[in-house]
């Protein structure tokens, strides 16, 4: 929590017209991750971690990937 809480203030400190996101990488397996977007909120006066969103992914060589793939993940994207 305490890395959280650094990152947060130093995103606001050097970029304050941004909004600041929390994100987490965390591996699954061998070939998978998930991407947390994390959210920080008071209960008790207890701060606590949250997570908002997550999407996991499985990662694979480039070869495996065709390019009308590779076309319609980019424009998914946008």
């Amino acid at each position: 929590m305490v890395q959280v809480m650094q990152d947060m203030a130093l995103c606001q400190e050097r970029y304050p017209n941004a909004i600041c996101k929390l994100i987490a990488l965390q591996f699954t397996d061998e070939n998978g991750v998930a991407i947390l977007e994390l959210a920080i909120r008071e209960e008790n006066e207890i701060l606590k971690l949250n997570i908002v969103e997550e999407k996991h992914y499985e990662l694979v060589p480039r070869s495996q990937i065709s390019d009308a793939e590779l076309r319609m993940l980019m424009e998914s994207e946008l």
